[in-house]
């Protein structure tokens, strides 16, 4: 109790009495109440003063002192209101009306004291103020300050953008304020419905929040490295897929070749996909599965002060998605949108093939310069028509077969070829095949919000579209979440999420390149022309062997047989509560289930080529007495794979702001889930699709081998049944704390606890922290700073940290598969990989320094400069042959990654009609080798497998070659072994013969995207750039053997070396099948000298959009319509100057792929 007394005046006992009364009723009432008393009251008395936002209790000691009277009031009450108020020549009774006005108090006299209360509670209401407030994309702003305007009264909206407090008057002004937001007021008008508040970013504060999956904070406070995508952003890009539409959006993510990759490599036996985290639990789908539409935000964390809370799943970065809300109005929202796409049929001539007279020469020459077939022609066919190996024909050789058996005259085979060359069987075979691939995506979403919910609902439609006649793709995908706020305290989402997928596909193996360019498919009047892939002759006699199967071989009528049909459920359920405990303290339960169940069926008909020729070739026996060990009939093949993951995670939530200034969040959770694969395999042969019948297999007999029709060699075959059953379980613990003063200064930590069935038994594996700190500094809120006017916002952040990776193919135990032998029907045992009690999760320490920036109101953009070090890295290890083992996979190896991002946005114009920005991303990775155990021996591994063979000091997936030294004077291909000696037509197999002659991973990628926009009219084009990696060039194979001729053959086959043509650089080509011709490829193919740059720049996408009018929409009670087309990889350039697109091509085997063609595609979209 506070007493202010006059010092002119004492106090007399009646007044005393009346102060212990007083004191009394107020201390019954609330138990902590201060007392002030004037020492009277002097009505007639006048003051003068002044107040300028002082507490209330203040401004009325000083109206005490100076108008020389008594008051008694609560400090605690009083000190939560602020005043501004001058008083001029004012009575007291005139200064208490002015300062209590809108106040919840009143005055009255006791005597000579002068009482402030609270008014009665028939004069007084009490107002519940309940709201949330988001950002524009509708995502939950947390730590926004709500106060009545004027006072101190108010609150802080908590982790989901809530907030509640008392008021005791309507009709007054909110004040939203939060750092990076523009401030807002809203009038209060006394009404109990729940304020819907979205504040609007501050352009020079690039103020939107971070979606971590654990939680949600704001860009300002955010010490990590965080990329955010934003709805809008994504829409620019008209794709089926995310994994497109976020393509240089992001400086540190790489999409190349459809891989997504963050910040290079971090291990070399697990995948360097991020983890993908949908509304704050993990997913285990591929972010391509997910429907863009449903997306509202997607969060890239690259760093470990943003990403270690995930573990030992962190270490390749985190891609948080947060799917879209239920709209903020309480009316149904409907969207509906049609897309469709057209991907013209691959063109040939990219290829690079010969021509099919140059093929026809060249076949010839290599004929005549057979060793055996100069020496004697006769040998020569016999050595094709061996019944131990039969070897096929082609029609050139069967002209010159039929020359030798004096059948027909060279004038007439002359005149047989000739008659050829105009044939093309690559480009009718195509026709025939293929079409242009239309792809449809149908999509429907409807959203609802209200007081207590928040629906939002997608269905969609795919048809993907297939260069292949014979096959099919059918997605349907299925998106519900609900939002109950069911009390003040409980917070309920359910959702489910649900992908049928549908497919269907030859297995027949058809293919363009499968027989010579010569050959037909079918005749002018559409029969078809049959090809023999076994020895013509043989063949010719099977199909006149009654019992046995036709041999015959056309493309056109096994396009659409083996027909394999996948059909695929994904199911998500999920349930995320939200309990609040206190103020600032909540409760979140978050649990997930998702299941897959996937069923391949392949059906191969009887009169298949496939069940043919499988029949003839285990047939044994005679005329009239076949034994069919693979019996007549078709084939049946299936596999059942179910994957099953539960994740529950329980986590606290406090959130405080004290002394104005400090701002604290506090996190702690645990978290289970439990990885489920189980597959199934099995097959019956001689089946019925229409009776649902099958034969028995003698399964015993045919892995003896039997001698079939086809060769006279022993045959073998084993039955494809196989079950397979794994089951992980994992259990972690974590915290998380970030402290922010004055909206300046922000610190971070993380701690995660990891334990699973895949680690070691060694507690000082099992139980080792990953962790991470982290500080930034917004220093454009400091006074040294505010005044300089083009510098709108400068921030500096450092972090350091620890994450993970798990191999889920690894174990601590002694791995092996049963199986039941054939002979004795015992249980046997295959050894698969030793036990290592030493077996720990990879982890990976990242330094990350960044700096934020945004500049003369235009200019925004940021900095990044990382290292990441990854230790323990699970890689081979070479061990004494005489443990059972050669190698061994374990903790053994080191890589690093050094790098550079760069991100500037600028807006050019900015107004009514007129919108233009371009956005630059660039990101640098340089990879090192840093500690391998295993050291290759053998240089063709090296070639063939870069991402299992590699050494120290070098990157990860590089390409190594032979240093090239020319050709000899006999045209052959040479190179310089490990002392330097000059090598041709001998294996050279030390790998220090090798030289690193680049990496097949880029080191830039970028891109530059335009966005202009002209009142309704939209137009986008983005350019990506990849560089620093490389290829090998697709020089010609030195074909070495008559089975190696088809379709495909290069075209530079006719510049190759010859005694008259010695003036090339391409070897000679020699047929025979020795050894030294096996090593003429391998020193022609990998030499250093056909390596070059894969860097390239491609126009990605060019895009309009059109928008109908408001006015015009709004006659069909339409809320917004709008009409695009765009067109993607339309243009590019190379650097490599050999016509080779590098996404069109295997850059590691040499060899061009389908050119990625442009695609060209159509939308419309309706909002009502």
């Amino acid at each position: 109790m506070a007493i202010l007394l006059s010092k002119k005046r004492s106090i007399d006992r009646n007044v005393s009495r009346r102060i212990v009364k007083m004191f009394l009723i107020q201390f019954v009432f609330s138990l902590c109440f201060f007392t002030s008393i004037a020492s009277g009251v002097t009505q007639n008395r006048v003051v003068s003063l002044d107040f300028e936002n002082v507490e209330l209790s203040k401004a009325l000691k000083s109206l005490s002192e100076a108008a020389d009277c008594k008051f008694i009031f609560n400090y605690d009450d009083l000190n939560s209101y602020k005043v501004s108020a001058k008083l001029e020549n004012k009575s007291v009774e005139e200064c208490l009306d002015i300062l209590l006005k809108g106040m919840p108090f009143k005055y009255s006299h006791e005597g000579e004291l002068i009482v402030i209360s609270y008014k009665s509670n028939d004069e007084k209401k009490i107002y519940t103020v309940r709201g949330v407030v988001k950002d524009e994309t509708g995502m939950p702003l947390p730590g926004v300050a709500v106060i009545q305007k004027g006072t101190t009264l108010g609150a802080a909206t908590d982790v989901d953008g809530r907030f509640e407090f008392k008021l005791t008057e309507k009709n007054v002004a909110l004040v939203f304020s939060f750092v990076g937001m523009k401030t807002k007021e809203l009038l209060y008008d006394g009404s109990d419905k729940l304020l819907d508040v979205t504040m609007e970013e501050e352009v020079e504060m690039l103020g939107e929040v971070v979606a971590t999956g654990y939680q949600t904070i704001s860009r300002e406070r955010s010490t990590g490295s965080v990329t955010i995508l934003k709805a809008e952003d994504l829409g620019k890009v008209q794709s089926t897929s995310l994994v497109s539409k976020i393509e240089g959006l992001t400086p540190g993510l790489s999409t190349y070749g459809d891989e997504l990759e963050i910040r290079g490599a971090s291990s070399f036996a697990v995948s360097s996909t991020p983890l993908l985290v949908v509304d704050g639990v993990v997913m285990n789908q591929a972010l391509s599965s997910i429907n863009p539409d449903d997306v509202e935000t997607i969060t890239v964390l690259k760093d470990a002060a943003a990403t270690s809370l995930y573990g030992v799943r962190a270490a390749n970065g985190v891609i948080v998605v947060t799917t879209k809300r239920g709209s903020k109005e309480e009316k149904l929202n409907v969207n509906l949108s049609a897309n469709f796409y057209f991907n013209p049929v691959p063109k040939i001539s990219y290829m690079d093939y010969a021509s099919t007279s140059d093929i026809i020469d060249f076949e010839i020459d290599f004929l005549k310069n057979e060793s055996l077939y100069q020496s004697n022609p006769g040998e020569y066919f016999d050595s094709k028509n061996d019944p131990s190996a039969y070897k096929n024909y082609t029609r050139i050789e069967r002209y010159y077969y039929e020359l030798y058996k004096g059948n027909m005259t060279q004038a007439e085979v002359d005149e047989k070829i000739n008659a050829m060359r105009k044939n093309d069987y690559r480009k009718e075979a195509q026709d025939i095949l293929t079409h242009t691939a239309i792809t449809q995506d149908y999509n429907l979403s409807l959203s609802r919000g209200g007081k207590n919910s928040n629906l939002f609902f997608s269905l969609r439609y795919q048809n993907n579209g297939k260069y292949l006649k014979s096959s099919s793709a059918d997605k349907y995908s299925i998106y519900l979440k609900n939002e109950l706020d069911l009390t003040d305290w409980f917070k309920l989402t359910l959702g489910a999420n649900t992908y049928i997928t549908k497919q269907e596909a030859s297995q027949a193996g058809v293919t363009y390149l499968e027989f010579m360019p010569y050959e037909r498919v079918v005749t002018e009047s559409g029969n078809p022309v049959y090809q023999y892939k076994h020895n013509f002759y043989h063949s010719m006699e099977i199909n006149e062997t009654e019992g046995l199967e036709f041999m015959g071989y056309n493309l056109k009528e096994e396009m659409n047989k083996n027909m394999q049909k996948t059909n695929s459920l994904y199911v998500r359920l999920f349930a995320h509560t939200d309990f609040k405990l206190l103020k600032g303290l909540d409760l979140g339960l978050k649990f997930q289930y998702e299941k897959t169940n996937t069923s391949i069926i392949q059906y191969d008909e009887a009169d298949s080529y496939l069940m043919r020729e499988m029949v003839n070739r285990y047939a044994s026996g005679s005329v009239g007495d076949f034994e069919y060990n693979i019996p007549q009939g078709g084939h049946r093949s299936e596999q059942h794979q179910n994957d099953e993951y539960f994740n529950f995670r329980v986590q606290l939530n406090y959130q405080t702001t004290f002394a104005e200034k400090h701002d604290l969040t506090v996190l702690a959770g645990g978290e289970i889930r439990q990885d489920a694969n189980d597959v199934t395999y099995s097959e019956r042969y001689g089946y019925d699709d229409q009776k649902l019948t099958y034969k028995q297999v003698d399964w015993l007999t045919l892995s003896n081998g039997v001698s079939g029709q086809l060769v006279s060699s022993l045959q073998t075959k084993n039955e494809m049944l196989q079950v397979s059953d794994v089951k992980h379980r994992y259990v972690s613990a974590y915290a998380n704390a970030g402290y922010t003063y004055d909206a300046k200064y922000s610190l971070n930590a993380s701690v995660r606890v990891e334990q699973a069935d895949l680690f070691g038994s060694d507690p000082k594996y099992r139980y080792r922290p990953l962790w991470s700190v982290g500080a930034s500094w917004l220093m454009t809120r400091e006074n040294f700073l505010k005044d300089i006017a083009w510098l709108d916002m400068l921030k500096l952040r450092a972090t350091y940290g620890i994450t993970g990776n798990v191999d889920q193919s690894s174990s601590p135990y002694l791995l092996g598969s049963y199986f039941n032998s054939l002979y004795t029907q015992a249980s046997l045992t295959d050894i698969l990989t030793p036990p290592n009690n030493m077996l720990r999760w990879e982890k990976t320490s990242t330094l990350n320094i960044g700096v934020d920036f945004a500049l003369i109101s235009r200019l925004r953009g940021s900095m990044e400069f990382y290292r990441k070090y990854s230790s323990d890295l699970l890689a081979n290890k070479t061990l004494d042959p005489s443990l059972g083992f050669e190698t061994a996979r374990v903790n053994n190896g080191a890589m690093r990654n050094i790098g550079f991002e760069l991100s500037l946005s600028y807006d050019w114009l900015k107004n009514k009609d007129w919108d233009l920005n371009t956005t630059f991303t660039a990101a640098n990775n340089k990879n090192e080798i840093r500690k391998v155990g295993f050291t290759p021996s053998n240089a063709i591994d090296m070639f063939l497998y870069p991402n299992s063979n590699y050494l120290k000091g070098d990157a990860f997936n590089s390409i190594y070659a032979y240093r090239y030294a020319g050709l000899t004077e006999n045209g052959d291909p040479s190179v310089y072994d490990e002392n330097g000696d000059i090598k041709a037509n001998e294996p050279v197999r030390n790998i220090n013969a090798l030289v690193c002659a680049g990496q097949l991973t880029p080191k830039w990628n970028g891109a530059l995207t335009v966005n202009l926009r002209y009142k309704t009219w939209e137009f986008f084009t983005k350019f990506v750039y990849y560089t620093g990696h490389s290829l090998r060039n697709d020089v010609t194979p030195l074909y070495s053997m008559y089975s190696d001729l088809n379709g495909s053959l290069h075209k530079d086959i006719v510049n190759r070396w010859t005694e008259d043509n010695k003036d090339t650089d391409i070897p000679a080509i020699r047929p025979g099948g020795s050894n030294d011709q096996e090593q003429r490829e391998y020193l022609w193919k990998y030499a250093d000298a056909h390596v070059k740059s894969a860097s390239f720049i491609k126009c990605r996408n060019i895009g309009i959009a059109y928008s109908l009018p408001k006015d015009l929409i709004k006659k069909w009670n339409l809320q917004n319509v709008n009409i695009r087309a765009q067109v993607d990889n339309p243009f590019y350039w190379a650097a490599n100057n050999e016509g080779i697109d590098p996404e069109s091509f295997n850059a590691n085997g040499g060899k061009r792929t389908d050119f990625m063609m442009p695609t060209y595609s159509v939308g419309l979209s309706i909002n009502f």
